[in-house]
């Protein structure tokens, strides 16, 4: 996949919705943990962790400033 700004945002909502599957099956209510998907879970994690890095050296490599300065001028 090319790093294109539309792409990595696609990549991390999607990640965003595997991590919170991934969620919803470690913790199925909030009187239970699922031990068994927690390996799951944390390869989720870092996926989604992977896929915001990548979308904010995208932001910084083609603006030259960052993703909360970037917010910040959208709310200025």
């Amino acid at each position: 996949m090319q790093d294109d700004g539309r792409d990595l945002v696609e990549l991390v909502r999607a990640a965003a919705r595997d991590h919170a599957a991934s969620w919803k099956l470690l913790v199925p209510s909030p009187f239970a943990v699922n031990r068994a998907e927690e390996a799951a879970e944390d390869t989720a994690f870092a996926a989604m962790a992977d896929a915001k890095r990548r979308l904010s050296d995208h932001v910084v490599a083609t603006y030259g400033v960052t993703p909360d300065q970037l917010a910040s001028l959208a709310t200025a």
